[in-house]
């Protein structure tokens, strides 16, 4: 009897201890636990308890976004901003939530809160900058950047922030004195040297953007766009086999559809039309549905002398985008040189002068097209028909 007694006792006075429990405990405890869902749970009893608990439900939404409950979250944050709303920070966190969840502009729209409320925090306006360069929106992040007082030692994601915005705004000087900056301090830096690169391949100075960018692929190899541009580089100067070369080690990195369709087009610069017309299936493999290689594949189809295919795929291309004047043409073309069929010819080159069609040139003479219309195009009726576009 007796020992039955204390057990009564021991547990009515450990059911006591659970039911004093204040907000205060259940929220230092909160604070202790590592596990975001407990997080959740114990500050959600400290708001039970105490439903204008400020630092539980900021503390609660942190939890929330670490889960990627963001609908969660952000109501947590408006409580506590309806709780206090002249406290800067308040707003600064649902920003930061906005900004995670990649909505910039309500990101914007808090940090900007946070400012009005207090002036002179940096990390306001270093996040506000990343938002707006996120939306390229290129004059607000210098006016923020130049509001950021604490700049000693120099910070790397500022200055590199900033010469991006420089270069997007087409201030290459002021650009590129900022990524200079950036190499004193570090003469590996990939990123610096690749929009040095960047802005010779805009002024077309295309021998130092290959120097730039190879030395971007020397440091980072991994480095997609410095590929990409370094291949678009060699184009530019007609060295196509190594403009192949970088898309074929782009491909490797990552083999995207648009990609193969690239590398397509250089090997039709190298003559190479079998290996053309397998990269537009490798395109079209991995997007059936873009009408564009379709074309490119049906016009290589026709180089290689295989018209069936080359009228189903120019059949397909317009069937997914029907305003392709390039497609058109390429029909017109395949009417005549395969079927000497006028009145089709007409039909289709009608159809891509309609839709804006204007390399005219091409077709006569020693133009890339010129050959779908050989003998045709040097007559007064081609001509008059082009002529009554070309005005």
């Amino acid at each position: 009897m007796k020992k039955i007694i204390c057990l009564f006792t021991l547990c009515f006075t450990l059911c006591g201890t659970l039911y004093a429990y204040t907000a205060r405990q259940y929220y230092e405890q909160g604070l202790k636990a590592e596990d975001a869902n407990e997080k959740i749970k114990l500050f959600s009893k400290a708001i039970d308890k105490s439903p204008k608990f400020i630092s539980a439900y900021h503390n609660r939404a942190d939890a929330y976004k670490e889960k990627g409950f963001f609908k969660k979250a952000l109501a947590d944050y408006n409580k506590i901003i309806t709780l206090s709303p002249k406290d800067p920070f308040k707003y600064y966190a649902r920003a930061l939530a906005y900004k995670e969840r990649g909505d910039c502009a309500s990101a914007i729209r808090d940090f900007s809160e946070a400012i009005k409320l207090k002036n002179n925090y940096d990390d306001f306006y270093y996040n506000r900058a990343a938002c707006y360069m996120s939306l390229e929106k290129y004059a607000p992040v210098l006016k923020d950047l130049g509001k950021i007082k604490n700049r000693k030692p120099r910070r790397h994601d500022i200055e590199l922030m900033e010469g991006k915005a420089n270069f997007f705004l087409y201030r290459y000087a002021k650009a590129r004195e900022v990524f200079n900056g950036l190499l004193e301090q570090n003469p590996d830096d990939a990123e610096a040297l690749f929009y040095i690169g960047r802005i010779h391949f805009n002024n077309e100075m295309y021998d130092e953007a290959i120097s730039y960018f190879s030395k971007v692929l020397n440091r980072d190899p991994y480095f997609d766009t410095a590929w990409l541009l370094r291949a678009s580089a060699f184009k530019e100067i007609d060295d196509y086999a190594q403009a192949a070369q970088d898309y074929t080690n782009l491909i490797a990195l990552k083999p995207e559809y648009t990609y193969y369709n690239r590398r397509g087009l250089i090997y039709e610069e190298m003559d190479d039309w079998r290996a053309a017309a397998d990269d537009y299936s490798y395109a079209i493999a991995l997007n059936p549905k873009w009408a564009i290689p379709y074309n490119n594949r049906g016009y290589a189809y026709m180089k290689l002398k295989d018209y069936k295919k080359a009228k189903n795929d120019f059949d397909a291309s317009l069937k997914l985008s029907s305003y392709l004047p390039t497609t058109h043409i390429n029909m017109a073309g395949y009417y005549w040189t395969v079927k000497k069929d006028k009145r089709n010819m007409y039909k289709y080159l009608d159809q891509a002068l309609k839709h804006n069609f204007k390399d005219f040139d091409s077709l006569y003479e020693n133009g890339k097209k010129a050959w779908l219309f050989k003998n045709i195009n040097n007559t007064v009726e081609f001509r008059s028909f082009i002529s009554g576009y070309n005005k």
